[in-house]
């Protein structure tokens, strides 16, 4: 019985053959075009045979990297698991695991197709809820990996746009490091990933959208006066809420430490937990604009410092460039045009 007439994912197409125990795909590697019912190839077809198991195995083996536990998770001794994922790599003719290490790890083969594997998984699961009547939730989750700040600050405020379509996509964001946040774009954990710029990112295999930009600001607290606490200066010592030095927002502020006389009292990498601090007049912190607006209207906190201490940050959105499920193109749209508005 056929899944679907047609399914598109990056430079592959499905094609309708299937079994009972596994679903049995066809693919033809190339670079799709859509014609309105059917997406045409141009190039030299070669077609290859995979099943859905062999998919949902690797997806497993991507996330927790050790054979053991991947095959116990998926009810299979570790020889007959090990065999499918060698299958698999021989039938894309592709290296997927690197087995040198420990944990095991992503080739970056196999980072690449871990958002082909897991977008088709969703098309398979969207079609037969399609076929069935039924909506099928896995379908419509859109993966986000976010920086702290921008995960509090910059999708509460878009959210509502972000879910208008047809696909209603859901929103699972993960609030992390922003390098934390990037390998997992690049190990293919996640369909888009909310960062500050890197230039890597802005380079293929990626694609990359510019969300806004912002100042890194020095705040202090405020007195019941609306004075600020502190004052930076060169010769006088100020207590400082710092940033993680290997952090990204560290890495910025890195840049004007030697203007004034700073003396780290706290560190995190989190925007949030150093603009609590802040509020508390423990000492100074560099905090992005966007997640103070408030407080400084509020007079809760002053900008403290001369605008040569003010750091311009641009944030953006990442993805591969690879095609994803309907629900993440429709996520991908929709900043596009929040971005132009």
């Amino acid at each position: 019985m056929p899944l679907l007439s047609q399914l598109c994912i990056i430079g592959m197409t499905l094609c309708q053959n299937c079994d009972l125990h596994g679903l049995k795909l066809l693919f033809m590697p190339r670079c799709l075009r859509y014609t309105g019912s059917s997406f045409c190839v141009g190039l030299r077809v070669c077609v290859m045979n995979i099943e859905s198991k062999w998919l949902e195995d690797f997806l497993v083996l991507a996330e927790v990297r050790n054979f053991s536990l991947a095959a116990a998770k998926r009810n299979v001794t570790q020889p007959a698991f090990s065999r499918r994922i060698k299958a698999l790599e021989q039938t894309v003719g592709a290296e997927l695991i690197d087995r040198s290490k420990t944990p095991v790890a992503l080739t970056a083969s196999g980072r690449l197709f871990r958002i082909t594997a897991r977008t088709l998984i969703n098309q398979m699961m969207d079609g037969i809820g399609q076929l069935s009547d039924l909506s099928k939730l896995g379908g419509n989750i859109v993966r986000v990996a976010a920086a702290h700040s921008l995960a509090t600050s910059l999708v509460p405020s878009i959210q509502s746009e972000l879910r208008a379509g047809k696909h209603n996509p859901i929103l699972s964001v993960e609030a992390i490091d922003v390098d934390d946040a990037i390998e997992e774009l690049q190990e293919g954990g996640c369909d888009l990933l909310l960062a500050f710029d890197d230039e890597l990112l802005r380079l293929p295999p990626y694609q990359s959208l510019q969300i806004g930009q912002a100042e890194l600001l020095p705040v202090s607290a405020c007195d019941s006066d609306g004075n600020a606490l502190y004052r930076l200066s060169s010769n006088r010592e100020v207590p400082w809420l710092a940033y993680s030095p290997s952090s990204y927002m560290g890495r910025q502020v890195e840049v004007v430490r030697d203007k004034v006389n700073l003396q780290p009292v706290f560190s995190s990498s989190m925007t949030d937990l150093l603009k609590s601090l802040a509020l508390q007049g423990v000492g100074v912190a560099w905090l992005p604009d966007y997640a103070i607006k408030q407080e400084l209207q509020e007079g809760k906190v002053a900008i403290v410092g001369d605008e040569s201490l003010r750091l311009p940050i641009t944030y953006y959105a990442y993805r591969y460039q690879a095609r994803l499920h309907p629900a993440g193109e429709q996520v991908w749209q929709a900043l596009r045009l929040h971005v132009n508005k």
